[in-house]
Order: structure tokens, then C-alpha cells, then sequence
């Protein structure tokens, strides 16, 4: 009979999602933590198939939980619950060890069915330890502050976190951006999770998905020179269906991010302009973010806009439309979100939002119609 462990700080959702559970899944057994430490207590009496968990929890939290659980030769299959999710970061993280990412409120049934999944795949054999990079993802979607140590084999490096982005590493002589390309391309390392610590100085400026990006290009490069081991390289994060390695290195080698940069720069000189995203759509990757604000998080709107995008073409496939896409407008209350595609690049798309009050619509086509036509990629 299969054991699945439910771990969450709130003893009245605990005890109606176990409840609930119990009587959709009525040959699995269910266990309750309401912190990590708990959880880790139970794992060490008896080993569970499954385990759902919340990230934010008092003792040890959900972080702490799965740093742990990357230390161990046969992790249960992991379901994590938090309140951010977007269906591309759902498929990357089931691909990374994470079972599924589901989104609260908690729909239970969908819940249910995960697990059905996750069971039926841990059954048949399948099972994978949490990559490094996923981890890094959720400390950035949770806005995690912390500091990293992280050990492979004789080598041990450290990654300070700040509002879910890293602003310091460091491993052996090498600090800054170097060094957190060496870290990120590590294979199943050990993974050690201690409360924030301001580090003396920032060395880290890159966002954390272009400094996931750039490391495994860089190890993608160094292995083609064959001045890298083989040994110590990790499969590259990418949220496409296809092969992660070939999706991620095709992508980075054909990217012109010198011209990226430029081009959202210039997106930024549209009057109104809040902010402006340029992402794959085909692949999910985001390539480069401008603007924004502390609450409208541009690399989660772009993320969950290349679902709109996937979604049109698929209509005008289904439809036998002998046309292509130019745009798309989403007109809101006070905003409008105006999604460009790129000639040059069909599978690219900027994603830009304009006041409602400020902006021209007009001109903003026009202008937006300008720099995709410039840029190079």
C-alpha cells in the first residue's frame, strides 16, 4: 500500500486535505507534518512514496525540506504547494524530480490526480532526484531570502539569496557571476539551506533565469571545447517538451543578447510603457525583461503569455488559416497588454503593457512594429 506524507503549518486545511484525500485515493495511506523538522522525523522512521508539501512553514520550511531531500539516495516523489504557478513552470519542475507545482487555493481533486500520477510513475520505476536548478527556481518564485552552501564532492560553494534573486556567490577563488556559473552547473549536488545572511558586498547582478541561462551555455560551450568534464555537467533547464540539452543549447547559440537588451530599451521609450518582455513562446523561455514594478513581476506575465500565444496558433492551425499572427491585444480595466510577433524569429514574441491613460495605441504599433523589424537574433 503506498504512503503519502501531507505537510503543511495550518492543522484545519492539513486535516481536510488528508480527509479529502482519503476519500479519493482509499488505498494509500496518509501521513501529517505540519512543519519540515516533522516531516524529516516521519521520513526517518519509515520512507513514503509520495510527499506534498507547503513552502512557507514555521521550524524548517519547505526550502529547508527539499534541500534535505535531495541529500537522500530515494526520494519520495515531490508535489509542492504554494501560492505562485504558471502552467511553464509547472512542466519544468515535473521534469526536475518536483512531481507537480500546484497552485493554492487547493483544488483537491486536481491534487488527487497528481498523486494518482506521481504513483503510478514511482511504480514503474521512475524516479529523480530535484535538480539544482529547480531549486534555485523556487527560491526565486517564493522571493526567498537565504544562504546556499552547496557541496559537490570536494567542492563546496555558497549562493546568497535576496527577494528570490542572487546577489553573491562565491566557490573556491572565484566570486560573482563566474562562480555562479560554475555552482549552477553541478550535478545532484548536496544542498544546504541556513536563514539570510547579508553578504559583505553584491557580486551577483544578473537575474536569476539569466544566470541559469548563461551558465549552462557557457558548460554547453566548454564541453564542445572539451575542456569541461563530462562528469560534472547537468542537463540544462528549459521548459520545452523536447530534449532539454538540444532545446536550450539551439536557443542560447542563435541568441543575439547584446541586440535583445537594445531592442527592450527601446520598447521602454513608448509612452506609457510600464514594462516589456521578450519570450519564446514555442519553448516558454523568457529572454529579457525591462520596467516592471515590485508587484507586476514581467518574467511570470511573459511566462504565462506564451500560453496565449501557443493558444492562437493552435486556432489558426485548427482553423486552416492560411495567415500569420501580427499581433495580439489584451485590452484591461486601466492597461493594455500587446503581444508583437517577430518576423525574423516566428517562434519569438515581445510582450509589452501600456497605460491606458498615457499610452497611444496607434503609435505604440507602430514604434513596437519598428524595433521588432530591427531586431536581430
Amino acid at each position: 500500500m503506498p504512503t503519502v506524507l501531507i505537510v503543511d503549518d495550518e492543522s484545519f486545511f492539513l486535516d481536510s486535505v488528508v480527509e479529502g484525500l482519503s476519500a479519493a485515493l482509499p488505498g494509500v495511506t496518509f501521513l501529517k507534518a505540519h512543519h519540515g523538522e516533522e516531516a524529516l522525523h516521519q521520513l526517518e522512521r519509515s520512507p513514503v512514496d509520495a510527499l506534498v508539501t507547503d513552502l512557507k512553514m514555521p521550524v524548517v520550511d519547505g526550502f529547508q525540506l527539499l534541500a534535505q531531500l535531495t541529500q537522500r539516495p530515494a526520494p519520495p516523489a515531490v508535489i509542492v504547494m504554494t501560492a505562485f504557478g504558471t502552467a511553464d513552470i509547472e512542466r519544468r519542475v515535473r521534469r526536475h524530480g518536483i512531481a507537480d507545482y500546484i497552485e493554492k487555493p487547493i483544488d483537491l481533486q486536481a491534487l488527487a490526480n497528481s498523486l494518482r500520477q506521481a504513483l503510478a510513475q514511482r511504480a514503474g520505476g521512475y524516479l529523480q532526484g530535484i535538480s539544482l536548478s529547480s531549486f534555485l527556481q523556487l527560491l526565486g518564485l517564493e522571493r526567498k531570502s537565504c544562504r546556499l552552501v552547496i557541496r559537490q564532492a570536494a567542492q563546496v560553494g555558497e549562493l546568497w539569496f535576496e527577494q528570490g534573486q542572487v546577489v553573491h556567490a562565491v566557490v573556491g577563488d572565484l566570486q560573482g557571476e563566474a562562480a555562479a556559473h560554475v555552482i549552477v552547473a553541478w550535478e545532484s549536488p548536496e544542498i544546504a539551506l541556513h536563514p539570510a545572511a547579508r553578504p559583505s558586498q553584491r557580486t551577483v547582478h544578473a537575474d536569476l533565469d539569466q544566470l541559469l541561462l548563461d551558465a549552462h551555455r557557457l558548460f554547453d560551450e566548454q564541453q564542445r571545447e572539451g575542456t569541461v568534464p563530462q562528469a560534472t555537467l547537468t542537463e540544462p533547464f528549459s521548459m520545452d517538451e523536447a530534449s532539454p540539452r538540444q532545446s536550450t543549447t539551439t536557443s542560447q547559440e542563435t541568441y543575439n543578447m547584446a541586440n535583445i537588451k537594445e531592442s527592450l530599451t527601446a520598447v521602454m521609450d513608448i509612452e506609457g510603457c510600464i514594462g516589456a518582455a521578450l519570450a519564446d513562446w514555442k519553448s516558454g523561455m523568457c529572454l529579457g525583461t525591462i520596467g516592471g514594478t515590485p508587484t507586476y513581476n514581467l518574467e511570470i506575465a511573459a511566462a504565462g503569455n506564451t500560453e496565449v500565444v501557443r493558444a492562437k496558433m493552435k486556432a489558426v492551425a485548427n482553423l486552416n488559416l492560411k495567415e500569420t499572427v501580427e499581433d495580439i491585444l489584451i485590452t484591461l480595466d486601466t492597461q493594455y497588454h500587446l503581444i508583437r510577433m517577430v518576423k525574423s524569429a516566428p517562434n519569438l514574441f515581445f510582450y509589452v503593457a501600456i497605460k491606458k491613460d498615457t499610452g497611444n495605441l496607434a503609435l505604440a504599433r507602430h514604434k513596437l512594429n519598428q524595433i521588432e523589424s530591427s531586431l536581430v537574433v
